[in-house]
This record gives structure tokens, C-alpha cells and sequence, in this order.
């Protein structure tokens, strides 16, 4: 069981493709989110801090230098720095733009809405600013508010920073105010990047995965494709008659297979002529002894016809016997050598009717079963099977030959046959002494016999019946006597169905 259990659990050819198929799709995944990462989100930082840096220009252009040479934006000083309160800012002072509750018009219409709101933005990010002296004095804004390192190749610096324990990203424009060097330095939390960043990972996670698997059903597709030969080819080994030896068609096999059904064709030629040459060298055997065996008993005849010795007589009659069985081995072993699975070809096996079967059994073996006045009767009931006739005969002969030994005179056998649960039988049961459970199956092998109940048989006869009913998928079996003692051999046929 635990040997089954292991076949069945091998790995099949589309299993191993499909995992050899898997590690490296799953590589590729995780390499083409990685690439995937790096090529959308460096644009998608570049384009915040883009962002960043016209919120940067857009408070340089409305920084003046005052009559009192104080900067100021829009003929008003800068009020106080804006505070970062968490992720709320609060509202823009009044005084950044005087008297206005608004931006006016002309810093809308230059800078766009989407300036305003850098520059004031809702809850999800928090702002902060600062303008300072080269020499590092503020300006205006928050004093602590970190500046970008400085690049002397361009006007915007960038940077990370950490600042009243918040991830900041600042950007600093260096320029000019009436001739007067600022370093405009604005700042914002990272919380939209953060999330967009992830929703972008999320999207490409989800797409490359998506494609992940459609390419492995795609895979599947391909390799359920692929295997369909293989697939036919055993489908074609499966439905094979166990008894059919003849070499596998190799044109629709595909290269890869076909040095395997190549050896099982040279193996099946090997099964087939070793087959073959043991049934022809059982039947020369058995007809090159039929010819001695005739003469021999001719010549008893002749030698008991001319003497009168009743001890020569006697040992003649022994003799006689000695040759009589001689000669049934003979045919026994020329039965056994028919009855091989592989001495028949599926188109050997007919219809054959098992009550017509019984009565033409019955006729032949009567004047034997008369002669040790034994009752043969039959109860036969309609039914047919799919088998080549004259094994059926030999198998049906041999049985009721084992009865008539084994069945005292006086005795009596019967013949049956019929349907049970949709299945054919034969039955032959006789009213001997019977068989015990023990040598039940020792019986059914060869040279293996009893003796008692009418003489000593070759021990082939079950055996004989046991390769019938082998080659005709059929099961044998030796039971106890419906009545009395005595033993009953039954043949049960597989369905209808599964013979067709």
C-alpha cells in the first residue's frame, strides 16, 4: 500500500514545467516591480519637487525691497513664520496679502490655483518656509527650518531633512531681490509622496501580478497542449488487450517519446516471439508424442490379444492405464500452450452462448459420467459472453473432467449457468468429498493434484482453466457445494459493459 500510495503521489511532466516555470516567473515579478518602482517613482518625486520649487519662485516673486530697505511681499512685511502643528496648518494670515481674505487676483492668474494650494495645502501635508542672507541670517519665516545644500551649478537645491520630528522634504532657490542675495527655503511633509508612492507600488504590484498569471495560465494552456500526444499514447497503452503483443505506432509520437515507445516496441517483439516459441515448442512436444503414444498402445493391444497369462494381463492393463494418462498430459499440455493470453488476438474472441455451451459439454462428457453412474443434469438460464469458443469448450471440459474424478459413483453433478448481478457465470458442482479451503489455491497451479475419487489426473487441469479465465478477464473460484459435500466451480464473466 505504502508502495501505490508513492506511485500515485509522483510528480507528473506538467507539474515539474509548471514548477520549473513558477521560481523564474516569480524572479521576474519581483524583479519588474523593483524596475517598475524605480522608473515611475524617480519621475514622481522629480515632479514634487517641481512642485516644490515653483511654490519656492512663486513667494521670490512677490518678495520687494521697502523705502526702509526691509523686504516685503506685496507692499506688506512678512508676518510671523507659519507653524507646523502636526499635519494641519492654520489658515494664511491676513497680513500676508493686507487687507485681502484671499490671494488677489494677479498671484492666481500668474501662479494658478495650484500654487495657492501649495502654499496653503489641506490636511494631508503641512507647509513651512524661511528666507534668509547668504550669511545665514532669517529673513523672514521659520529660523529653524534647515537649507538645502548649497550646488553652485544650479539655482535649486534639494534635500531631505528631519525637522521638529517630522520627515521633511525642502527645496531652496538661491536669487536676487534689487541686488540683494535670498535663499528662499520651502519646506513640506512627505505624507503625499509616502502615499502616493505607495499606491503607485500597489498598481504596479497589482499589474505585474495580473500578468503573472496570466502568463502562467498561458503556460498551463501551452503544456496541456503540448502533452496531448503523450496523453493519446497512453490513453492507447491503457485500452490495449492485455494479450495484444503487437509493436506501438510511431507516427504520432513526439520526438522526445519516441526512443521510450521505441524500447517498449523491442520489448513487446522479445514478450511476443519468447511467447510464441514456447507454445510451438509445447505443441511439436505434445503432437510428437501423440504418434509413439498410439503406437505403444496398439502394441498392448496386440500383446494383451496373444497371451493368457492373467499376471501379464495384469501388468499389460497397467500399462495401458500408464499410457492412457501419458497421453491425456499430452493434450493437457497442448491445451495449456493454447490457453496462454498471448496464443489469441482480440479478434479470435466472439458471442457465445453459455447454455448452447453447456449442452454441447454435456453430450460429450455423458457416456463418462454414465459409465461410473454419475448423475449429469443441467440449469441453465440465458446468458452470453464475449470469449473465443473452443477456450470456453476446454475451460467447461476440463472442469467437469476434474468432477467426474473426483465424484464417487453413484454421485451426481450439475452444470449451471446464468446471470447474477448483471454479470455472466458457469458453475460446475459436484457432490465429491470436496476441496479444503486450505488447498483451494494450491489447486490452481500446475502439476499440483490430489489423489482419491476415481484415480490420479495430471494436475493441469485447474491450472488450464485457471489461464481461460485469466485471459478472458474472468474470475475463478472454488466454493463449498450449495447442498451436501462436494465442491463448486465458478467462472464469473466481468459485466456486459466491460467487455465491450
Amino acid at each position: 500500500m505504502a508502495i501505490g500510495s508513492r506511485l500515485r503521489r509522483a510528480p507528473s511532466i506538467r507539474g515539474r514545467l509548471l514548477v520549473y516555470l513558477l521560481l523564474p516567473l516569480v524572479l521576474l515579478l519581483v524583479a519588474s516591480v523593483w524596475a517598475d518602482h524605480k522608473t515611475f517613482v524617480t519621475p514622481l518625486y522629480d515632479a514634487f519637487d517641481r512642485a516644490l520649487s515653483h511654490t519656492a519662485v512663486a513667494i521670490a516673486a512677490h518678495l520687494e525691497r521697502g523705502q526702509d530697505g526691509q523686504l516685503r511681499l506685496e507692499k506688506q512685511e512678512f508676518g510671523p513664520p507659519l507653524h507646523l502643528p502636526g499635519t494641519e496648518p492654520p489658515p494664511p494670515p491676513d497680513d500676508v496679502f493686507g487687507d485681502h481674505d484671499k490671494p488677489p487676483e494677479h498671484f492666481v492668474a500668474r501662479n494658478g490655483p495650484a500654487v495657492w494650494r501649495r502654499l496653503f495645502p489641506g490636511a494631508r501635508d503641512s507647509f513651512l518656509y524661511r528666507i534668509s542672507l547668504p550669511d545665514g541670517r532669517t529673513v523672514v519665516g521659520d529660523e529653524g527650518l534647515p537649507i538645502a545644500q548649497d550646488n553652485s551649478a544650479i539655482d535649486f537645491s534639494f534635500g531631505d531633512a528631519t525637522y521638529k520630528q517630522q520627515a521633511l522634504r525642502i527645496a531652496s532657490y538661491r536669487t536676487q531681490v534689487d541686488g540683494q542675495p535670498v535663499i528662499v527655503t520651502v519646506g513640506e511633509t512627505v505624507n503625499r509622496r509616502t502615499h502616493a508612492v505607495r499606491r503607485l507600488d500597489t498598481i504596479i504590484g497589482l499589474s505585474d501580478g495580473i500578468q503573472l498569471l496570466l502568463v502562467l495560465g498561458l503556460c498551463l494552456f501551452g503544456i496541456t497542449v503540448a502533452l496531448r500526444p503523450i496523453n493519446r499514447l497512453r490513453e492507447r497503452i491503457t485500452h490495449r488487450q492485455p494479450q495484444s503483443l503487437q509493436p506501438l505506432p510511431l507516427e504520432p509520437v513526439p520526438s522526445e517519446v519516441r526512443p521510450l515507445v521505441q524500447s517498449l516496441n523491442t520489448l513487446l517483439v522479445t514478450v511476443r516471439d519468447a511467447a510464441q516459441a514456447q507454445q510451438h515448442f509445447l505443441t511439436n512436444a505434445a503432437h510428437q508424442l501423440r504418434t509413439p503414444l498410439t503406437g505403444l498402445k496398439a502394441q498392448l493391444e496386440v500383446l494383451a490379444s496373444e497371451t493368457n497369462d492373467e499376471a501379464q494381463q495384469e501388468r499389460i492393463a497397467r500399462l495401458h492405464g500408464s499410457v492412457d494418462r501419458l497421453a491425456h498430459t499430452a493434450n493437457q499440455l497442448l491445451a495449456l500452450a493454447r490457453a496462454e493470453p498471448s496464443a489469441h488476438s482480440p479478434g479470435d474472441f466472439t458471442d457465445v452462448q453459455l447454455e448452447a455451451l453447456i449442452g454441447t459439454v454435456a453430450d460429450a462428457m455423458l457416456d463418462r459420467a454414465i459409465a461410473r453412474e454419475i448423475d449429469l443434469g443441467a440449469e441453465c438460464a440465458p446468458a452470453h459472453v464475449r470469449g473465443v469458443h473452443w477456450l470456453l469448450h476446454e475451460l467447461l471440459i476440463n472442469l467437469v473432467d476434474n468432477a467426474i474424478r473426483h465424484t464417487p459413483e453413484g454421485g451426481r453433478i450439475t452444470l449451471r449457468c446464468g446471470l447474477h448481478g448483471g454479470a455472466a457465470y458457469l458453475e460446475v458442482e459436484d457432490s465429491g468429498p470436496g476441496i479444503p479451503p486450505a488447498e483451494r489455491e494450491r489447486v490452481r497451479e500446475r502439476f499440483y493434484s490430489t489423489t482419491g475419487g476415481g484415480g490420479q489426473s495430471s494436475g493441469l487441469g485447474l491450472a488450464i482453466v485457471e489461464e481461460i479465465a485469466r485471459g478472458h478477464h474472468a474470475r475463478f473460484q472454488i466454493l463449498d457445494a450449495l447442498e451436501g459435500t462436494g465442491a463448486r466451480m465458478q467462472v464469473t464473466f466481468p459485466p456486459k459493459a466491460a467487455q465491450e
